[in-house]
């Protein structure tokens, strides 16, 4: 199988605070994203501190936010992975200005 391995949006839905996602998670801050290469329909729950770190913000100021991420695009997570996510996300910065078209995945969001 090849791999693509190029830079996509991640966006954040919301943030989540207070539980531990498993035993060996030590952040009690996650956040809800939708990864537009993977799709602009699933969202993954996974740790706040790498969006924290990226953007500088507080765990609960990143709803809303829009970042870039090198993730690959031939392999997104199975659907048993929705939940307590522990994914990586390499290169990881926030995004700049993007067109609410192109956050939509082309599903027409404003009809």
């Amino acid at each position: 199988m090849t791999h693509t391995w190029l830079p996509t949006v991640v966006s954040v839905l919301a943030v989540e605070e207070g539980g531990r996602l498993d035993c060996c998670d030590e952040d009690t801050a996650h956040v809800w994203v939708t990864v537009l290469g993977w799709s602009p329909r699933r969202a993954f729950l996974t740790g706040a501190a790498p969006f924290v770190a990226a953007s500088g913000k507080e765990a609960a100021d990143l709803a809303g936010e829009h970042f870039t991420a090198r993730l690959d695009l031939d392999d997104p997570p199975g659907n048993e992975d929705t939940n307590g996510e522990r994914l990586e996300w390499p290169d990881l910065e926030l995004a700049p200005p993007i067109p609410a078209e192109w956050l939509d995945g082309g599903q027409g969001g404003d009809q």
